[in-house]
């Protein structure tokens, strides 16, 4: 099924998570961690990375194509 309201809602998605990426990367959202002292937390920043990069993949196979 092909849908541009689709596409548009995973883009929106992926820019959600590319913001949550830079604000554990920052250290400045420190939600659901289990080491708060820690200033930085990488593997929630590369978590939200993979989760925008496969949303915006996804939204490139849910658009439609115009030929």
């Amino acid at each position: 099924m092909r849908s541009n309201a689709l596409a548009v809602a995973l883009v929106v998605v992926a820019v959600i998570c590319f913001v949550l990426a830079v604000l554990y990367g920052l250290g400045v959202l420190q939600i659901a961690v289990s080491d708060t002292s820690s200033p930085h937390h990488y593997t929630h920043m590369i978590l939200f990375i993979v989760l925008g990069v496969a949303s915006l993949i996804g939204a490139n196979f849910t658009r439609e194509k115009t030929v």
